[in-house]
Formats: C-alpha cells, structure tokens, sequence
C-alpha cells in the first residue's frame, strides 16, 4: 500500500504536458487510501501561490485526509507543466 509520502515523491517529479497535469496528480494517488477512500480532488488554490507559479491542492475525498500541495511552474507557452515543490500541508 502506497503512503501519502509516496504519493508525495512522485508528484514532485511531475514534468509534463499541461493539460495532463490532472491526470499525473491523480496517477501519484494510484495505490493510496485514505480512511477506505480513494476518489482524488485537485483543485487550484490561489492563496498558495509563489510568484509565477501556481498551485494546486490535491487530497483524497474525506475528511482529515491530508493535502498535498503543489506548486507549478507553466511553460511560457503554457503547454508545460512542471511540478517546483511539493509539500504535504
């Protein structure tokens, strides 16, 4: 069974096409359960911003289920995405 820090590691290698960052993030979660769940929300978070880059909030749908966030560096053409850090809040 996959721990939330592994889940962690493999987000933070992220490097990829834009419109399947989604995707990425939700494949981190394969093998992870949370409290017998296992259906992800990522959803973009503003106030955790840095600079030029966006964030991201990713967790299993429960409550108390920890949230990783991660924080993006888009492309200047906006076709890449590629994960900067990642952290468990």
């Amino acid at each position: 069974m996959r721990t939330i820090e592994n889940v962690l590691e493999v987000i933070k290698e992220i490097d990829c096409k834009d419109d399947e960052l989604y995707n990425k993030i939700r494949s981190a979660y394969e093998g992870y359960e949370y409290d017998g769940k296992t259906e992800v929300v990522i959803e973009r978070k503003e106030k955790y911003d840095e600079s030029d880059l966006k964030a991201y909030s990713a967790h299993i749908d429960t409550k108390d289920a920890p949230e990783i966030i991660a924080v993006i560096r888009e492309g200047a053409d906006g076709y890449v995405a590629t994960v900067m850090n990642a952290y468990i809040h």
